[in-house]
């Protein structure tokens, strides 16, 4: 309460204290309640200038440049007030000077309109001035050089008609003012559009009152001059106490409304990366869904033995074209996966050397088509078994290998990995059992400009020649930094044109538990599994998916039964009682998850293995699995190791694998010519296959068989198994024969 009254008793003592002042002397009163008025119009002027960046409505950043020429003119008007004895050639300067102000503010008033009503009309703050300066200059000299300004006051008779009209002229255009003022209240905050009313008010019952004077010095100018304090008090209140007093009101609210503008752009964002992941998931399932059969097929036909090697070759390029297509579709996913901050790492213990010879055999294929040379140096103490996500560090490498091999038309490609932790003193493992492992890949290919390597991080962007721009999508190097930050490390390169680039980053990886040691790669060799037999239920919407699956698993000996939807599934699988079952989430009817659920709820299939299979991949592991009553999820297409992987764990089984013949290879006695080579020479092949070097072998097979065209057979047969990168069967078949000379 004090708070409103304080204000008011203080406002009542300053006019109190001018109408004492006007009693002892009105010049003393009209130059006190003038000043403060000239003094008010230049603050207005300064505040408003120095915060117009704050101040974003050019209506008042307008009518603050006008009342500085306003000021100018109010100046000279109490300056040449009768009894200030400066102009003495001439009584009546002050009137003219009162009219000629008071119609430039209440047609600057009307014209601010402009900035509002013309949103595009942006205020040109040096025409403003030029023109404010014309304007206040042709005035000034109509009064005072050409003295062509009609009178305003004539002493004894009082007011001119000139001057009367006038101020019903300035008062009709305040009351427009008035009026598009509230039809434009929603450009202005509550309290300026307030304070703006009471100063046109004001301003309007200051001129009336200024037309029933006959004296300069009567009670009715007197009033005027209050009435003008107050309008002009009230545009402080506005401008001044909004740009002095409460500055951080301005910037608050500028940060409010940018905020608020963030807010709607983010969620129009969202909302259009909402529309693209949709468009991109619909797009993936119906890509996948034909791929899992061109895919499925080609691994079930490789299975088959004694192919014609034209048949066999025309399914490896069918199985490279489609694998080829399924990196383009991944690779779009995890970029949209990424911006929308929902990539995860799936992680399990593997056996690390495994996985890196299984790389290194890919990327030799590439190298030896291309004629180029490719290394391995793997450290001797890497840890066997690793916990990381055995998926998305292949994607890694393959992607920075795969690059490193595309570039080098000529020269070598050098393929690095070694505990970078050990002759580290400054790495601190977050665990007792991490290892800080350094992944390096080193090519001598044509480089990178120093001023492209911030481009080849950035989505669609290609470098480098031309012939290579129109392979790719242009989205393995992103991704590949994106993983590599995911997993807690920073992909670095080194590149200089025409000598080549080196890729290279650092990733802590805890030591893996033990684990089943059975060779991954060995799938293919598969006829079936030891044990009672298992029953396998298919349940997918779609005939094909079902028919790949069922000819995958048939061969094996498992018992088969197919649902074509979620209800099918139900009506069936409580008679047949299956050990596991494939079951496609997106389904007409009934979905997968809904059908799991209702499985769940039965006592009889409590131990039935639920896997989702689906070519979606929308979803997230943590999205699907909890909660669901699913086991474990796989996609499409369907990858014939995976699949069978999990059915090893799930099902607890044991595969049954048709290893080569356990037939003693035909030695040849002392005195027959030998047809194998001598006992070093098949050590050094073991080794090599030891070390998955698939080069290093044929090479040295190339070199005996230069040597000794009696080696033919035995080489031949090494050819044959290096030809498909059968480094395990080369190993069992090198050391067999190693043992059976050791025992002739």
């Amino acid at each position: 309460m004090k708070e409103k009254i304080i204000p008011v008793i203080i406002v009542i003592l300053i006019l109190s204290g001018l109408y004492l002042t006007s009693l002892y002397s009105y010049l003393l009163f009209h130059n006190i309640a003038e000043l403060f008025s000239i003094i008010v119009a230049c603050g207005i002027f300064m505040i408003a200038w120095n915060s117009r960046k704050y101040i974003k409505n050019e209506y008042l950043i307008f009518i603050a440049i006008a009342y500085l020429f306003i000021a100018g003119l109010d100046l000279l008007h109490t300056l040449s007030y009768k009894g200030m004895q400066i102009f003495n050639d001439y009584d009546y300067y002050a009137n003219q000077l009162w009219i000629a102000a008071r119609y430039l503010e209440s047609a600057t008033l009307l014209f601010a309109f402009t900035f509002i009503v013309q949103k595009k009309f942006s205020i040109k703050i040096s025409l403003v001035f030029i023109i404010y300066t014309l304007i206040t200059g042709i005035m000034i000299a109509s009064i005072f050089y050409w003295k062509t300004f009609p009178i305003c006051f004539v002493d004894g008779t009082g007011l001119t008609p000139f001057k009367k009209i006038s101020e019903y002229i300035i008062c009709t255009i305040l009351v427009l003012d008035l009026i598009l003022l509230y039809k434009y209240r929603q450009s202005f905050e509550k309290e300026v559009f307030s304070l703006l009313i009471l100063s046109i008010f004001f301003t309007i019952v200051s001129e009336l009152a200024f037309t029933f004077y006959i004296s300069n010095y009567g009670f009715s100018n007197l009033i005027g001059h209050y009435f003008k304090i107050f309008s002009f008090y009230s545009i402080y209140k506005a401008i001044i106490q909004t740009g002095i007093v409460k500055p951080y009101d301005l910037i608050f609210r500028e940060l409010v409304v940018k905020e608020k503008n963030l807010i709607d752009a983010t969620k129009a964002a969202d909302s259009a990366n909402q529309a693209k992941s949709d468009f991109l998931a619909n797009m993936s399932h119906e890509l996948r869904t034909p791929l899992n059969g061109i895919l499925g097929y080609a691994q079930i036909l490789k299975r088959e033995r004694d192919l014609k090697e034209s048949i066999a070759n025309g399914l490896d390029i069918i199985d490279i074209s489609g694998r080829h297509l399924l990196n383009l579709i991944n690779e779009i996913l995890d970029l949209s996966k990424i911006e929308a901050r929902k990539m995860e790492l799936i992680k399990s213990n593997f056996l690390f050397s495994e996985f890196l010879k299984a790389i290194i055999q890919i990327i030799q294929i590439k190298t030896i088509e291309k004629g180029t040379d490719f290394y391995a140096e793997l450290a001797i103490d890497l840890p066997r078994i690793i916990f990381g996500d055995e998926k998305r560090l292949n994607q890694i490498l393959l992607n920075l290998l795969g690059n490193a091999a595309k570039f080098t038309e000529t020269g070598t490609v050098y393929f690095r990995v070694w505990d970078a932790g050990k002759n580290d003193p400054m790495w601190k493992p977050s665990a007792a059992n991490s290892r800080l492992i350094h992944f390096e890949v080193e090519d001598s290919g044509p480089g990178i400009a120093q001023n492209d390597i911030a481009e080849i991080f950035s989505p669609f962007k290609q470098v480098g020649k031309n012939k290579y721009k129109q392979e790719g999508s242009g989205l393995g190097l992103p991704i590949t930094r994106q993983l590599v930050t995911l997993m807690g490390g920073e992909l670095k390169v080194k590149s200089f044109l025409e000598k080549g680039s080196t890729f290279w980053f650092e990733i802590e990886v805890p030591e893996g538990s033990d684990i089943n040691e059975f060779d991954l790669y060995s799938y293919n060799s598969i006829t079936g599994y030891t044990g009672e037999r298992k029953k396998i239920m298919i349940v997918d919407d779609n005939y094909h998916n079902r028919n790949v699956l069922k000819d995958i698993l048939l061969p094996l000996d498992f018992e088969i039964d197919e649902a074509q939807d979620g209800n099918d599934c139900l009506n069936k699988v409580f008679n047949f009682c299956p050990d596991i079952i494939f079951m496609d989430i997106f389904m007409p009817n009934m979905n997968g998850f809904e059908a799991a659920e209702e499985i769940r709820k039965s006592n009889k299939l409590n131990t039935v293995k639920i896997i989702a299979c689906s070519a979606s991949v929308s979803l997230s592991h943590q999205e699907i699995l909890p909660n669901r009553g699913l086991d474990d999820f796989i996609t499409k297409p369907i990858e014939l190791n995976e699949l069978l992987k999990k059915m090893e764990y799930h099902l607890n089984i044991t595969w049954i694998i048709d290893n080569p013949k356990e037939d003693k290879p035909n030695i040849k006695s002392d005195n027959e010519p030998s047809d194998i080579p001598p006992l070093e020479e098949i050590q050094k092949l073991n080794k090599l296959a030891s070390g998955g070097d698939i080069t290093g072998i044929r090479k040295h097979l190339d070199q005996l068989e230069k040597e000794n065209h009696s080696y033919k057979k035995f080489i031949n047969e090494i050819k044959k198994l290096a030809q498909t990168f059968q480094i395990r069967q080369i190993k069992i078949l090198t050391q067999k024969y190693m043992d059976t000379v050791t025992h002739e």
